[in-house]
């Protein structure tokens, strides 16, 4: 199982889009400043989640959400979060 991600960095205020197979290990190298995309950011925030069966799939919506503007993502996520 693959899944997408957005996370967000209140400090930075900005998102950061990514996929994984284990997202509580890439959330932790996110906030353990192992990536150097995202060490500015911490604390970093889930934000959204979209679990794939393949990582092709997950590879595709995430390069897909990389191409979207802050509007975008902000509609996505209160989407995601008012369906749950």
């Amino acid at each position: 199982m693959h899944t997408v991600y957005i996370i967000y960095s209140p400090s930075a205020d900005r998102y950061f889009i990514g996929q994984s197979k284990n997202l509580s290990i890439s959330l932790w190298q996110h906030n353990a400043k192992t990536n150097p995309a995202t060490a500015d950011g911490k604390p970093w925030e889930v934000k959204f989640t979209k679990p794939f069966d393949t990582r092709n799939e997950a590879l595709s919506l995430e390069m897909r959400l990389r191409n979207k503007d802050r509007a975008y993502l902000e509609e996505l996520i209160s989407e995601a979060q008012t369906a749950s």
